[in-house]
């Protein structure tokens, strides 16, 4: 036969070609899950990385969405048969007359009007220590028979109701948890009144329990009298009658009080719902964003599974090149493996994720702090957000490694054992150079930038390139740098040690990809680690340097804030005989200068407890003084001698005379009124101390001093005495827990980076079969190959964490240098976590090495040989 006769035209070949593709579709299909197939631990592997960051995705997503349904449903209950609610229009007013509750009651159509009246309280146990509220409200209310509640209401299960002053009754479970019994005498601590000797008369549970909740019950009156001005409620709750209107009812009232918000039950349920939303937002994008760095972690991984995978079956794709199979299909087909691992991944991080939210609410529950929980919410984002990340992210993680596959000639099916190549890196050396220069620069930028918010994105930008650039340059940096830290680690080791310190330049592409998932959370651990050294340290400098006491007293703060302290406790403590100097803080709320402020109130002789820089006039407020911070003169335009109107909550209207102004302080705040006008401001009973500062008399010692101000609040425990430095460490403390719960979170991250590690080690393994069995044949033994696959995993780990940590150190350096105008003083840095955080990464090196290398050590010599 003819030559022509047998050959196609290229026309017709391509034609054939494509004919077939649709037919080796299906088979290239089985052949991707077959090799899952064979393959299960490689395949459990790279699911795990998938797994940890869309289970914290899933599990952030229904936390929230139970929170925010169960909340809701409160709201609901709560706010069933509330009708239209009376407030006073500016919030931090004098509140709603008594009256407005007895004349609302003659408009058509009311059937129920309650004042409300509440205030903060703390009960004590059986044994005279505070109870816990865990974070939920501690407050004292006015009890209210079922019949007349408006909104919630309380049903007794046991006992009465208080009859007369010094009767309460408790929630169910507060009784339980304090000790109690009813019956029994019990402590309750008011700000107006200090410590209240009651007895429990009866227990009762609410239609909108929360866990942790205390709501100390007293009888109408004396609930008016300790929380309240005599004068004013905080608001109104009414009930209309069945079958009127809320909205015409409030129109008709609204009407009648023109100076007063009024508002319909419908109304104040979905404000209360957008604040709670708001609230939930901030927690759920906190979680999130620690699920997206896991994933993001998880890319290199995933990346550098694939790269590896592509290398070890070069003349397993190149033999399917040969018997017809197209680039495309090759590239399908691993884009495939990735697909199954992607999906399968995602949704077992999504039913982990629903376990993950459950443990939450479990671990809350059991340290009773006040969050309630329900059945989790099954919402259609918690499902679909997670599975779609995660089967994205793992696709594009195995784009580059799958079209690596597809450039795979058949030719390369003839070589003997497999090839990991590497491709040239040149002009990415070259654009992660430039990205780290230009992060670098821009870090440094905007630290000279004149706005905080300009400044931080600013960081924000560069620290982004910084980030990109170091991943795109640490091919290059690994054979110098992991090179010369293996040879550092490996010298007590001698060939062995070599051996292990040359591995990481023969693929410097894969070591820095395994390195950088560890540089990425080093990363964000010395940076976050600077940001709240320096937190903590400016927080201590400055209470060091602006308060002169030796001696402070302000109220517990088991949970949130201090509990204010009653008011003229500072006369009280003055009277001591080893006490010198008294000053005192305190606050109110007023319209000053046109706007509604929170103001701070001092007295005694500041200038000498609080040491501010002053600028003009003198901090020692008089009887119409305002004392303000430069910032706040600045801003406002006043100036020593500037007349300042101001406006109490019961509409008094008063001037106000600039009579100091002082650099900035976290102590006295923006500005501050004397002790006269803070009387005027506050009727007695709701006057409140918020800290008293101390010096000893002559003669006394600050511990004795200490002691004696101990003793004499010794029937006050919620007065809570301390030196400076005691001060000083529960102020910081705050600092500490916060950083914890971040290193927590962050160290997801830092656990897919050592799966990583694993992975990456565990298919060089096998990668490296043949070699391994070559050394093994020629002598060496098994206890050295384990050795050298310990000394290469320690010195990529290290090699990682030395380039975070750099990063980390320059980044917080810049952040904190951008929030210098919020406080923050000189950057501290915190070498010595960093050093221990360094020390653990070859730990963790050694750790992640143990199984990759007990399967080297089972390598055969004649078995891999004949590979």
């Amino acid at each position: 036969m003819s030559a022509g006769k047998h050959q196609a035209s290229p026309a017709t070949r391509g034609e054939h070609t494509q004919s077939h593709a649709p037919r080796h579709a299906r088979p290239m299909l089985r052949v991707s899950l077959r090799n899952i197939a064979a393959h299960k631990v490689r395949l459990l592997l790279s699911v795990l990385a998938v797994v940890l960051g869309t289970a914290f995705v899933t599990g952030s997503l229904v936390f929230t969405s139970t929170l925010k349904n169960t909340f809701d449903g409160l709201l609901e209950q709560g706010t069933a048969d509330l009708s239209v609610q009376i407030e006073p229009a500016d919030p931090r007013g004098a509140g709603v007359p008594f009256g407005v509750a007895e004349e609302v009651l003659e408009v058509p159509g009311v059937a129920a009007a309650v004042p409300g009246v509440s205030g903060t309280v703390v009960v004590f146990n059986a044994d005279g220590t505070p109870y816990q509220s865990g974070g939920a409200p501690s407050e004292g209310i006015a009890w209210i028979e079922p019949e007349r509640a408006v909104g919630s209401s309380n049903e007794l299960v046991d006992g009465r109701a208080p009859a007369a002053d010094g009767e309460v009754v408790l929630p169910a479970g507060v009784l339980e948890g304090a000790g109690l019994a009813i019956g029994d005498p019990a402590q309750v601590y008011t700000t107006s009144d200090g410590m209240l000797d009651v007895t429990v008369v009866g227990s009762y549970t609410s239609s909108t329990d929360v866990g942790g909740y205390v709501g100390v019950g007293f009888t109408s009156e004396q609930a008016r009298a300790l929380f309240t001005d005599g004068e004013n409620a905080s608001s109104v709750a009414i009930r209309a009658e069945e079958g009127v209107d809320s909205g015409q009812l409030r129109d008709t009232i609204a009407a009648q009080y023109p100076d007063l918000t009024v508002s319909t039950g419908e109304e104040v349920k979905e404000r209360l719902s957008e604040q709670l939303g708001t609230l939930l937002d901030f927690i759920n994008y906190f979680f999130v964003a620690f699920g997206l760095i896991a994933l993001l972690v998880g890319t290199f991984i995933i990346y550098n599974t694939f790269s590896m995978l592509v290398a070890q079956r070069l003349r397993e794709l190149a033999l399917l090149r040969a018997i017809g199979a197209s680039r495309g299909q090759i590239t399908r087909s691993v884009l495939a493996e990735a697909a199954v691992t992607g999906i399968v991944g995602s949704a077992i991080g999504v039913v982990a994720g629903f376990g993950l939210a459950q443990l939450i609410f479990m671990v809350l529950d059991a340290f009773d702090l006040g969050i309630p929980s329900g059945s989790l919410a099954l919402t259609t984002s918690s499902v679909v957000v997670p599975l779609v990340l995660g089967f994205v992210v793992t696709l594009f993680s195995a784009w580059a490694p799958a079209r690596r596959a597809g450039r795979v000639a058949p030719v390369q099916g003839m070589r003997v054992g497999a090839v990991a190549t590497e491709a040239g890196g040149g002009m990415r050396t070259y654009v992660g150079v430039l990205a780290v220069i230009a992060g670098v620069a821009l870090a440094l930028i905007g630290t000279w930038q004149d706005t905080t918010k300009a400044g931080a994105i600013t960081v924000g930008v560069g620290a982004a390139a910084l980030i990109i650039g170091s991943f795109l340059v640490m091919p290059t940096l690994a054979r110098p740098i992991a090179g010369g830290i293996g040879r550092v680690i490996g010298a007590p080791f001698g060939a062995v040690g070599k051996l292990a310190a040359t591995n990481a330049g023969r693929n410097t592409r894969r070591t820095a990809a395994t390195a950088f998932a560890l540089t990425l959370g080093l990363t964000l651990v010395a940076a976050f680690g600077t940001l709240g050294a320096t937190t903590k340290e400016s927080i201590s400098g400055i209470i060091d340097q602006d308060i002169n006491a030796d001696v402070v007293v302000q109220g517990v703060a088991s949970q949130g804030p201090p509990v204010p302290l009653p008011g003229a406790i500072e006369q009280r403590i003055a009277g001591v005989d080893e006490v010198g100097e008294v000053a005192y803080l305190a606050f109110a709320f007023g319209l000053i200068g046109g706007e509604q402020q929170l103001i701070s109130a001092a007295g005694g002789p500041v200038e000498e407890l609080i040491d501010a820089r002053v600028v003009d006039g003198s901090l020692q407020p008089e009887e119409d003084s305002l004392v303000v911070s430069r910032s706040v003169a600045r801003d406002k335009g006043w100036t020593y001698g500037t007349t300042v109107p101001l406006v109490g909550p019961d509409g008094s209207e008063y001037t106000l005379r600039v009579t100091g102004v002082y650099e900035d302080s976290q102590v006295l705040g923006q500005f501050y009124i004397g002790s006269q006008m803070y009387e005027q401001l506050v009727p007695e009973t709701l006057r409140t101390t918020f800290n008293v500062l101390v010096t000893p008399a002559e003669g006394y010692t600050s511990e004795q001093a200490l002691e004696a101000v101990t003793a004499e609040l010794a029937d006050t425990p919620i007065a809570m005495v301390q030196n400076k430095q005691e001060y000083i460490d529960q102020q910081t403390g705050g600092v500490d827990q916060l950083l914890t719960i971040i290193y927590a979170l962050l160290g997801l991250a830092l656990v897919v980076a050592v799966l990583g590690i694993v992975n990456t080690l565990a298919l060089s393994v096998i990668e490296r079969r043949t070699e391994i069995g070559m050394l093994r044949a020629v002598g060496m033994q098994r206890s050295q190959v384990r050795r050298t696959i310990n000394l290469e995993s320690t010195q990529i780990a290290v090699f990682g964490a030395l380039i975070g940590a750099a990063m980390g150190v320059y980044l917080g350096w810049a952040f904190v240098t951008v929030l210098a105008g919020s406080g923050l003083q000189m950057t501290t840095i915190p070498w010595g976590m960093i050093g221990i955080v360094l020390v653990c990464s070859a730990f963790v090196g050694v750790l992640a090495s143990l199984w990759p290398a007990h399967r080297a050590a089972k390598t055969g010599p004649l078995e891999a040989i004949t590979d």
